[in-house]
């Protein structure tokens, strides 16, 4: 009977480990072709319930400047927080220590707009990480 059980849990339990240690990303096709990832995350769960919307990218002098709204399309309200993590043309983090997690609460079915300047001017990209 105990190695049924086993037999017939341990499935679960590996399905149920996997999906909380992948990462989850967003990808949006760009008008010449290309592909760009803006939200990431490792929790599932949270990332179903957010969406972004509108992601931009200008230049502040030699800076790049992002902006991008992320959606809250649960009903209720979602504690979380985010980062704006910055990439080179090799793909190389820039100061991945250099900017804070920001807690953030939004009530259920709202909208945020999310702005942030590059730590220096090798920056070609950026992506919104959201964790719990």
């Amino acid at each position: 009977m105990k190695k049924w059980l086993v037999l017939l849990l341990l499935p679960l339990v590996l399905v149920f480990t996997g999906c909380s240690s992948s990462n989850m990303s967003a990808i949006e096709e760009q008008d010449d072709g290309t592909r760009a990832t803006y939200l990431k995350s490792n929790n599932s769960l949270l990332y179903s319930r957010l969406g972004i919307r509108d992601p931009k990218m200008t230049m502040a002098g030699d800076l790049m400047r992002a902006q991008a709204t992320l959606e809250n399309r649960w009903k209720f309200k979602l504690d979380f927080q985010y980062k704006v993590k910055w990439f080179n043309a090799d793909g190389f983090e820039i100061a991945p220590e250099g900017r804070p997690w920001t807690t953030v609460v939004m009530p259920g079915r709202t909208q945020l707009n999310v702005q942030a300047s590059a730590p220096n001017p090798t920056a070609t990209r950026f992506e919104i990480w959201v964790q719990e």
